[in-house]
This record gives C-alpha cells, sequence and structure tokens, in this order.
C-alpha cells in the first residue's frame, strides 16, 4: 500500500508534457518538481514562522522567494527549455544565498545549501551544474571570510562552524558528482550495447546472405546437371533417381530463401516506375499538409541543373518526404516550424540522375548536441553522434522509412545542429528523355526496353556470357547451347568490355560478384560506350543473390533483368525471349 502510493505520488510530479518522454527525461522532470516544490515549501515554512516570531526583517524576504519558487514551479510544469531550467536553479541559488546570510529563524539555514549541488547537476548536468555548485561555494567562502564581519544583521558562524559546513558541501558537491557521471557512464554503455545487437543483427543478416550465395551457386551447377541428366536416355529407375535428386535440390533451395528471407525486414515494395515533374511532385507532397501557413513555412530549392522530367518512382519518393515531414511537424514543439527541403544533383553516368535531398528544419532533439549533458562522458564523441542519430530515428518512428531507402542502396544521415536538424538521403533517377530500361518494371514494360535494337528470334541470337566460375560457365553453355546461334564467354567484366568493343551481341548475360571488375561496374562501362554508338544492348544479371534488394540495386545499374540462381532453363531461356523480343 504505502509503495503504491509512493508510487502514485511520483506520478504527479511528472510534466504531462514528459508522459511519452524517455525514461532520461522522465528522471529530469521528476527532480526539477521535486526541488522546486521542496524548496517552495522549506521556504514558505521559514517566511510563516518568521511571521509569527514578528521578524519581518526575514519573513517579507522568504515569502517574497517562496512566490517566485512557485511561480518557477508552475512555468515549469508548461515548458522545459534550458532557459527556464536556469531561472528555477538561479532562484534555487538565491535562496540558499539568503539562508547562508541570515541563517534562517533556525541560525543554521545554511544546512539547506547541502541539496543545492544534487539539484543543480541533476538539472544541468555535471559541467555546467558543477559550475552552479562551486558559484555557490563560492558565496559561503565569500560571506565566512567577509560579510559575517560587515554588520551583524548577517549571520555568524564560528571558525569551525564555517570549515565544517564548507567541507560537507564540497563533499555533497563531489558525490552529486560522482553519482551523475555514474548514471551517464551507465547510460551510455547500455546504448552502446544496444548499439552492438543492431550491428551484430546486421553482421548475421550479411552473413546469411553470403551463406545464400556460395550454397546456391553448387546448387545452380547441381540443377544444371540434373537438368541434362533428365534430357539424355535413362531407364525408369534411373528417372525416379534423377527425380528425387531434383526435388530434393529444390526444396534446399526453398530453405535457404525462407532461412535468409526471415532475417530480412520483410520490405518489399512493388515498382510504379513512371515519368514525372520533379517540382510538381515534391510541391504536391508539400500542399498535402493539412496545416495553417502561419504555423508550418515551407521553402522548396531545386538546383537549376536537375532536368524537368525524370523516370523513376516518384511514389516512393512522395512517402519518404511524406513521413520524414510529418513526423518532424508532429514532434516540433515549436510555435513556427519553418522547413527547407534542398534537392541537389551528384555527379553519375549519362543518362543517370543522382539526387541528394535535404529537410533542414528548426526541430531538435533533446539529446542533440545542443543538449547539457552532450559530450559530458569521456568515451569517444562519435559513438555518441551514431546514438544520438538511432535515437532520433526511433523518437521520429522512422525505421521503416530509413529500410524504405536502404532497400535502393542509399542511407538516412541525420546531422544534429545547435539550432536545426538536417535529414539527408539520396535517391536515382534516369532522364526521361534518355531514359534506361532498368529503372523499368521488367514484366509490365518490355515495350520500352531495347529501343534502339531490332526484335532478334533467339535461334539467332549472339550470347555474351559474363561469368568467373568455370563449372557456371559449363552449366549456362549447356542450357544455351541448342537454343541459340552463338555464345562467347568473358570470366571477368574487364574481359566482358574487350569482347563487347570487338564484336557484336544481342544480350548479355552478366554474373554480378566476379574478380577484376565485378558486373555493376563493367554494366555502366557499357552503358557509357553505348550512347556514342546510339544503341543498346539488353543485359540480364545472374546471380546468387536472390533478395529484393539485390535486383533493385541490378536494375538501377543499368541492367534490363534479373534471374538469380537456381533456376530452370525454361525460365532462363524466357528470360532470353522477353528481352530480345521485345
Amino acid at each position: 500500500m504505502i509503495t503504491n502510493f509512493l508510487n502514485h505520488l511520483m506520478d504527479l510530479f511528472i510534466s504531462e508534457q514528459d508522459e511519452k518522454a524517455d525514461m532520461d527525461t522522465r528522471v529530469k522532470s521528476l527532480l526539477v518538481n521535486l526541488s522546486s516544490i521542496c524548496f517552495t515549501l522549506i521556504v514558505l515554512t521559514e517566511g510563516v514562522w518568521s511571521l509569527i516570531n514578528e521578524r519581518v526583517e526575514l519573513a517579507i524576504p522568504f515569502l517574497s522567494l517562496s512566490f517566485i519558487l512557485a511561480i518557477s514551479h508552475l512555468y515549469l510544469r508548461k515548458f522545459a527549455s534550458i532557459i527556464h531550467q536556469n531561472y528555477l536553479l538561479t532562484a534555487i541559488f538565491i535562496t540558499c544565498s539568503f539562508f547562508i546570510l541570515f541563517g534562517g529563524n533556525t541560525g543554521i539555514g545554511i544546512a539547506w545549501s547541502i541539496l543545492f549541488p544534487f539539484i543543480s547537476i541533476a538539472i544541468r548536468g555535471r559541467n555546467k551544474g558543477t559550475l552552479w555548485s562551486l558559484s555557490l561555494a563560492a558565496v559561503i567562502v565569500l560571506h565566512l571570510l567577509f560579510l559575517q564581519n560587515i554588520n551583524s544583521f548577517f549571520q555568524s558562524y564560528t571558525n569551525q562552524q564555517g570549515i565544517y559546513f564548507l567541507i560537507v558541501y564540497l563533499v555533497s558537491s563531489t558525490v552529486a558528482f560522482a553519482l551523475k557521471y555514474i548514471r551517464s557512464e551507465v547510460q551510455l554503455e547500455k546504448e552502446g550495447i544496444i548499439l552492438d545487437i543492431q550491428n551484430k543483427n546486421k553482421a548475421q543478416e550479411d552473413l546469411l546472405s553470403k551463406l545464400s550465395h556460395q550454397i546456391r551457386t553448387p546448387l545452380s551447377n547441381i540443377t544444371g546437371i540434373l537438368d541434362a541428366l533428365e534430357s539424355s536416355p535413362l531407364n525408369e529407375k534411373q528417372k525416379e533417381y534423377i527425380n528425387t535428386i531434383h526435388a530434393s535440390a529444390t526444396n534446399l533451395v526453398s530453405v535457404v530463401n525462407n532461412l535468409v528471407m526471415t532475417s530480412k525486414t520483410g520490405l518489399h515494395e512493388n515498382k510504379n516506375i513512371t515519368n514525372f515533374n520533379l517540382y510538381n511532385t515534391l510541391n504536391n507532397v508539400l500542399r498535402l499538409f493539412p496545416y495553417d501557413h502561419h504555423k508550418v513555412r515551407f521553402n522548396l530549392s531545386l538546383a537549376p541543373d536537375i532536368p524537368g522530367q525524370l523516370t523513376g518512382n516518384s511514389i516512393k519518393i512522395k512517402q519518404i518526404l511524406l513521413n520524414i515531414i510529418n513526423s518532424i511537424i508532429l514532434q516540433n514543439k515549436n510555435e513556427q516550424k519553418p522547413i527547407t527541403l534542398e534537392v541537389k544533383r551528384l555527379e553519375s553516368m549519362p543518362g543517370k540522375i543522382e539526387l541528394n535531398f535535404r529537410i533542414i528544419s528548426d526541430f531538435i532533439y533533446i539529446n542533440s548536441k545542443n543538449d547539457p549533458h552532450y559530450k559530458e562522458s569521456f568515451s569517444i564523441y562519435q559513438d555518441l553522434e551514431k546514438i544520438n542519430a538511432g535515437k532520433i530515428i526511433n523518437f521520429l518512428d522512422l525505421g521503416i522509412t530509413q529500410k524504405m531507402i536502404e532497400v535502393d542502396g542509399h542511407s538516412l544521415n541525420i546531422t544534429s545542429q545547435p539550432n536545426h536538424t538536417i535529414f539527408e538521403f539520396g535517391a536515382s533517377f534516369t532522364t526521361a528523355s534518355g531514359n534506361y530500361s532498368s529503372t523499368f518494371n521488367v514484366k509490365n514494360n518490355h515495350e520500352s526496353n531495347n529501343i534502339f535494337n531490332d526484335k532478334i528470334e533467339l535461334k539467332d541470337a549472339a550470347i555474351l556470357l559474363v561469368e568467373d566460375n568455370y563449372s557456371n560457365q559449363q552449366i549456362m553453355t549447356l542450357y544455351l547451347k541448342n537454343d541459340v546461334r552463338k555464345i562467347e564467354v568473358a570470366s571477368n567484366g574487364r574481359e566482358a568490355l574487350e569482347k563487347f568493343g570487338m564484336a557484336k551481341y544481342d544480350l548479355i548475360l552478366m554474373d554480378v560478384q566476379m574478380p577484376v571488375m565485378d558486373g555493376f561496374k563493367a554494366t555502366q562501362k557499357i552503358r557509357e560506350l553505348e550512347i556514342s554508338t546510339n544503341t543498346r544492348v539488353p543485359i540480364i544479371a545472374v546471380t546468387a543473390n536472390a533478395f529484393p534488394e539485390d535486383k533493385d540495386r541490378c536494375l538501377t545499374a543499368g541492367m534490363d533483368d534479373y534471374i538469380s540462381k537456381p533456376f530452370q532453363p525454361e525460365e532462363l531461356l524466357e528470360k532470353l525471349k522477353q528481352n530480345l523480343n521485345c
């Protein structure tokens, strides 16, 4: 019963605005309110006692101070900025100084000053709080050495009493500093552990992805050999064995898929690639917010070198911007809410547009650089920056938005400044006048692929296979040799570029992970060469990387289609037909 009563009593000292805040904010709110109320009651009691004893010289100052403390308490329940915290500490500082100078009704009012270091350090942190504590210590020393001897109206202490009170005060200051230091270090260590766990989870996802790649490659070879055996003369018993092995290999692929996909975020988006006007799109996003203009003021700035028409997923960009801006506005407590959206163009290959989106707001998270506790720990400050960015993402509930950005190989960067916060992310597009089909949904937009080439029958096609694994080369050749006119093999991206410059190919099958030059770089180089020749050869990614973000990365690099290992021969042939005859 008593414990429950005290719990409910403590809840009364936490401001309503902090009910949904983190624990550190709630603790500070509790300390601020408790200290202000306690000192108000102490000073009010001293004032009433002085009035009863007809000591007007003490009653008037004490009652006045109690009124000031009461006002500060009511003021702080509505506002909690550094200015208002300083206002409270100033009122308590003056009250403690008054106790030191005049002793109060008991003559030992200086004893109340022992609480000041705990209050100041709890409210303003170790750095600023210690300065407040030392300021009051200076008042004690000044009184003991000079002021108490000037006028008999001041409280007089013996040398032993003065030294005793000063030592006790300095000890209380040291204890308050030590407690705050321990709490800060524990908090930072806890946050570091959380960050380590997140990094380990990410490393586990990467490990599973690599294992998937390593398992898929030999599985592709196994299924390829099985397909070749199935087409060869076999008796019924041998066919039964082959079918059993084939079914087992297929089940193993399914197990690998399920194992790795469970570690992913599940953020699988449907492509909606269109031509759009960037300015109109962004302007429409800002107009979606139903806020009065005197509360939210938007400023849109586009670099002059950004083309008027772009090709890409405009719906996704809208969703990302809506999520970020809406979260900022909802959590921004300022009366005026200016938000600036800047878009700049980054260097990229011809025909491809890399844009950088910057959202600048006066929203300030309490644990950013301007927080009084920032950089108080003796730990590495870079860790604090990472932790603070993660806190902002969690505070604004931008986890899904962050994943949407990371799917395309970009990242959400958050920079906290004393007066504003910057949210920054990148996005890839193509020019609407010379767009590459790699940014289109392959299933729905084959008519826009291969825009410079004539339709070619599969049996007349010349294929360049870019693959570093000899077994894979054999399997792929085995799949295609009876259905295409010519197959040439390159062992890496650089060799593929050399062959591409010396012969004409109707389609390229491109592996992704290769030595010397990988498939992404080779594809970009090929696309650059094609601009001068006004041609375009379809490129199909053939890789064991089988996740949605892997496909997106291939399409963004300039490839036209994607197939993951292992696959059925019919599936590969269908991909070839789609890209040759579109």
